[in-house]
This record gives C-alpha cells, structure tokens and sequence, in this order.
C-alpha cells in the first residue's frame, strides 16, 4: 500500500517558498474580513479561513528549514499571526461583554447629541452596532446606567446625612441624651407609640443590637449617658434603605464598634443567596 505524503506541499525550498506566500496572502486576507466584521460589515468571523491557516502553520512548523531567509520569514510570519489572534481574541471577549471600544465611542457621541444617558436597542442599530452584538452592549451600557444612579444615591443620601449632622446607618454616643435609654427601650411595652419599622432587620436583631451597644458603652467608659433606642431606630430607618438598594440585597446586620472612646452602631449589608 502506497503511503500517503507525510505533508500536504513539497518540503523542497521551492515548496516552503510557495506555502509561505500562500499564508502570507491568507493571513493579510483574514486580517480584512476581521476588520469588516469588527465595522460591521461582515456578519461573522472568518472561522473557516482561521482553522485552515492555523493548520498551516502548525503543519510547516514541522519542517526543519535550513535556508535561513525561509526560516527568518516564517518566524515573523507566526509572530504576526500570535499577535493578531491575540488581538482579535481579546476584541472579541469585548464584543461579547459589551465593552468594545468602537461601539463606546459611537454611544458616547449619540449621548452627548441627544443629551441622556441610556441607549436603547433601537438606538443601538441606529447608530450602526450589529445586531448580533446590539444586545450585549445595551445590557452593559443599562448596567453602568444602574450602578452610576446606585451611586449617586447613595452620594446625596451621605450628602444629606452630613449636612443634618447624621451618619448612615451609625450611631455615636456622644449625642445629646433626652431620656434614660432602659426607659426609652421599653417605650412600645408601656403603651407609647410603636417602634419605627427597620428594614432588613428584625425587632428581636435590633433588641440584641442595642443591648450589646449598652455593655460596650459601659465597658468603654463613654462620655455621657448612651442615646435612646428609639433614636438609633429613627437613623437607622433613614439609612437601611439606601443600604439595601445600593447592595442588591433585602438584609443587614449590625455590629458595634469602639472608637477613640466612642461607641458607634454599624449596619453591613447580608448578601442573599
């Protein structure tokens, strides 16, 4: 039986010259249609035109070149051809995550003509993004829409705290006291008015909260008497809000902290399972 040859070209000087020129022309020709297609021009990639050179590639790296220009030309033939899949990988993780920087910069100007900060998918073909990566990039420009109004929340809430003279979500004991805290802790059993609803957290947590708040007020030594529960409720209720939505979450729990002599309330956010 007739063995078949162990390469698909001649191995000959001649040969190796002609199937360099051969992925020369190859290469330079995918290197366009990834362009296009990156411009939208092109609906695909050149998948098939990729598999057949990488195979050409791994195929004359088998063959031992002993003519050194032949051997200097195919080296920077695979560097380029590294480069290049390197470059078009990383483009196309972008694509598929949204973030390519053509489609940006196209959403970028469209913006700031139209003067908003959201692009619709309507919005997106318009300004020439494909449909096969339209969708992708809306999502990303709609979850950067939802992080920036996230932030900006949670900005002016702080913002407003400081300027009333409150911290989100902590308490310090060193506020102006108006009752006894026992007495103020037991106001809804004696028949006043009901505690203020806390959000992500429980009456009994909260109770617990403000128990271990008095033990570390008395062992730090504070200043002052500590603040009434019903108070730190009334801060608390301001600040859970802004707490839970700007961490994607539907709890907290609270810690105590001691510092410089002083006793403060933290809320942290429970991430939901």
């Amino acid at each position: 039986m007739k063995k078949a040859p162990a390469f698909s070209f001649d191995v000959s000087r001649e040969g190796v010259e002609a199937r360099l020129e051969e992925m020369e022309r190859k290469l330079e020709r995918m290197r366009g249609l990834y362009e296009s297609f990156f411009m939208g021009i092109e609906r695909s990639p050149p998948e098939v035109l990729r598999r057949d050179l990488n195979r050409q590639i791994l195929e004359l790296q088998q063959v031992p070149i002993s003519n050194a220009s032949l051997r200097f030309r195919h080296q920077a033939l695979t560097q380029r051809w590294v480069l290049l899949i390197t470059y078009w990988n990383r483009t196309m993780r972008e694509i598929e995550a949204g973030t390519f920087s053509r489609d940006l910069a196209k959403a970028k100007r469209h913006l700031a003509t139209k003067g908003t900060s959201a692009v619709t998918l309507e919005e997106a073909l318009a300004m020439g993004i494909p449909a096969a990566r339209a969708k992708a990039f809306v999502a990303h420009q709609q979850a950067l829409q939802g992080r920036r109004t996230s932030t900006a929340q949670t900005k002016a809430a702080a913002t407003g705290a400081a300027q009333t003279g409150e911290a989100p979500a902590l308490a310090d004991s060193a506020e102006p006291r108006t009752a006894p805290p026992a007495a103020q802790a037991t106001t809804a059993s004696s028949g006043g008015p009901p505690p203020v609803p806390l959000p992500g957290l429980s009456d009994a947590e909260m109770q617990d909260a403000y128990r271990r708040y008095l033990e570390a007020h008395q062992k730090a030594g504070a200043a002052g008497s500590p603040p009434p529960m019903d108070k730190l409720r009334r801060n608390l209720a301001k600040q859970l809000p802004q707490i839970l939505s700007a961490n994607n979450c539907s709890r907290v729990r609270l810690d105590i902290a001691v510092e410089n002599g002083k006793v403060r309330l933290r809320a942290w956010p429970v991430k939901d399972p």
